[in-house]
């Protein structure tokens, strides 16, 4: 069962953050009046974080249309951004934040989704991308990423206190909606550990015995790989009826489907 923190009272329903570096500005304006459409979406505030050292921050708000525009450092990619969103706001992050990629293509597909199985009142995680399973002590995926340093069963054994491990979701493309209450499910500490991964070039994820090899820079770090494929962990949702359940983009639906088979729920934690 999750641990979910039921103490804080969110002021803001739900808050949308783009993790933008220098994709199209059209594409962005695009996506954000078809959110500002949906009516999932139509009253979220839209909060983008740009890393492009060269943004015009107030010339970006006007051409999004997003409600904020905020400059950050360009290191760690869409992973650091959530993480660093999730650490500042941690005592007023609204109901429900839906955190994007702005480079993720978001066709009808990704609005069926949304529509399918956003609960406002039940909705803890629903993830927005592709998942897909993994053994705990052994995760890799066809991708050729493999979870070598242990990471998973590590934060596991930090968010449940148990070292019995077996199956976890993995996601992909970080694009997921997630409740407040489930995000401080867990300590703090833990974002800002892995926070710190990203932004501190002495940390063990920029070290030889980590990258094995592999390519890696604090604007494009090798972490951000595994980052990607933790967030199901992290927020307590690594339910296999989830990962069996959920149907692919394409399919929107499975015949039988409830609005439970893509998420997990708030309400189902215990009080």
């Amino acid at each position: 069962m999750a641990s979910l923190d039921r103490e804080l009272k969110p002021e803001v329903a739900m808050e949308v953050v783009i993790s933008m570096y220098k994709e199209p500005v059209g594409d962005v304006w695009s996506f954000i009046a078809g959110l500002k459409s949906a009516p999932e979406t139509s009253k979220a505030s839209v909060l983008i974080y740009t890393k492009d050292e060269d943004a015009d921050i107030k010339n970006l708000k006007m051409r999004t249309g997003a409600d904020e525009v905020v400059k950050l450092a360009n290191i760690g990619r869409e992973g650091e951004t959530h993480l660093h969103h999730i650490n500042k706001r941690w005592d007023s992050l609204a109901r429900h934040t839906m955190f994007l990629q702005a480079d993720v293509k978001f066709d009808r597909e990704f609005y069926s989704r949304l529509g399918n199985y956003f609960d406002a009142d039940r909705t803890g995680f629903l993830n927005l991308g592709r998942a897909d399973v993994c053994d705990c002590d052994t995760c890799g995926d066809r991708h050729f990423w493999s979870d070598k340093k242990g990471l998973f069963p590590q934060y596991h054994n930090k968010i449940y206190n148990s070292s019995d491990c077996n199956n976890v979701v993995i996601n992909y493309k970080g694009s997921f909606m997630v409740s407040a209450a489930r995000v401080r499910g867990i300590s703090k500490t833990i974002y800002n550990e892995l926070w710190q991964a990203f932004t501190d070039q002495n940390s063990w994820a920029h070290q030889p015995e980590f990258l094995q090899g592999k390519s890696d820079s604090m604007n494009a770090p090798y972490f951000g790989y595994t980052m990607e494929r933790m967030w199901s962990l992290l927020f307590q949702c690594s339910d296999m009826n989830v990962a069996w359940k959920c149907p692919s983009y394409m399919s929107g639906w499975r015949i039988g489907g409830e609005i439970a088979d893509c998420q997990c729920f708030d309400n189902d934690a215990p009080r």
